[in-house]
């Protein structure tokens, strides 16, 4: 039987349907920027929502990726959709496919697999479309939560610059008139635009050093594991970093118990799948305790990134067996919890950064007119 994609589109959620990169008439500032990608997040959000539909419909995995392949009109996308499809074809499974591409991620592979190996692809598939729906709907919350500040702040280094390589000098040769002991802070800021019209080139230097070096350490264990802790440190956002990858483990391990894999696997995988060096080195020590007879919770209290309330949720899931349902909630918890602390994180950094910005500027002008100030009393004494 032949089923027309219009019809199964029809059967579709608004905001599930994929977008056509070609046509897409979005405002520049509107869109997803992510370099070096051809599948965008919300490209794979739309394809696997697509593959639930189709494969409701009752095609298979091929025939599904075929549709996928003659509609998509962006040459680059239906490239890798065919790939994919071209890898099944030779036998291998959609998993062993995506994993083959560099376009997918590790968490997509295993979320597949376990899919496969479990008999709730659709669910996966389902999981997955959420999981990039989540994570675009955070990106914005983060977008918006500072763009207009970083605006602000980018404007203001420019205002700061200007003042420190012009004004500042001009107010410098003037005072030199004046004959006069000039007050310390005048002096500390004269002396600072001295230096920095003479070193400025080190900025662009120092900026371009310190993007190489990330891009060559980023996958060293020790600079991932320094970077990890100082952003789990942070205050206010190390606890919004910690929330999301606690949101990421509740997630994966709802599904993975819920398609009933065991403890160990499923621990395993997810070591794989979440990427932040505390969670995977505390998720291998937690495996190797349930190998020695340890229960979950109990290995996971020995870890403080892990909250104690989620650890007294898991040993009561434990105790009724119903481990997939106690991290579904989790996730939710977590997932509400993430979407608060994003919006008071807005709310706080815009008036933060002006306050900031202006004291900056403040400070400049304060430092400039103070000789003024005391020369002025000076005459009229």
């Amino acid at each position: 039987m032949t089923i027309e994609l219009s019809q199964l589109k029809k059967q579709q959620q608004a905001g599930a349907k994929r977008p056509k990169p070609q046509k897409d008439e979005q405002p520049f500032w509107k869109k997803d920027i992510v370099l070096g990608k051809i599948i965008t997040d919300k490209i794979k959000e739309a394809f696997y929502a697509e593959l639930v539909i189709l494969l409701t419909a009752g095609l298979d995995m091929r025939a599904a990726l075929d549709i996928m392949v003659k509609e998509e009109k962006n040459n680059k996308v239906r490239a890798v959709f065919t790939f994919v499809s071209d890898k099944i074809l030779h036998g291998a499974t959609f998993s062993q496919a995506i994993e083959s591409h560099k376009e997918f991620s590790v968490h997509e592979y295993f979320s597949l697999k376990i899919g496969e190996e479990s008999g709730r692809m659709m669910e996966v598939l389902e999981e997955l479309s959420a999981y990039f729906r989540k994570k675009i709907k955070q990106r914005k919350q983060v977008t918006s939560a500072i763009s207009y500040p970083a605006m602000i702040f980018v404007t203001a280094l420019g205002a700061v610059f200007f003042m420190m390589n012009f004004i500042v000098p001009l107010f410098a040769d003037a005072f030199k008139r004046f004959n006069s002991d000039l007050p310390a802070l005048t002096r500390v800021v004269i002396a600072l635009s001295g230096v920095f019209r003479q070193y400025w080139v080190l900025i662009p230097i120092t900026i371009a050093s310190i993007f190489f070096a990330y891009r060559s350490f980023r996958k060293k264990e020790w600079y991932r594991k320094w970077m990890s802790a100082a952003a789990l440190k942070t205050p206010v956002v190390g606890k919004l970093i910690q929330k999301i990858y606690l949101a990421s483990f509740c997630q994966n391990m709802a599904l993975m118990t819920g398609a009933r894999t065991p403890l160990i696997q499923a621990l395993d995988l997810v070591s794989k799948m979440i990427g932040l060096y505390p969670y995977e080195q505390a998720l291998c020590k937690i495996k190797d305790d349930l190998y020695h007879g340890k229960l979950l919770n109990e290995a996971m209290s020995e870890f403080s990134i892990f909250e104690s309330r989620m650890i007294s949720l898991i040993k009561v899931g434990e105790e009724t067996n119903r481990l997939d349902h106690i991290f579904k909630r989790l996730y939710d918890q977590y997932t509400e919890e993430t979407d608060h602390q994003t919006s008071i994180l807005s709310s706080m950094l815009e008036p933060l950064l002006i306050i900031v910005v202006g004291g900056m500027v403040a400070v400049i002008l304060i430092a400039m007119y103070l000789p003024m100030f005391k020369l002025g009393g000076s005459l009229m004494n």
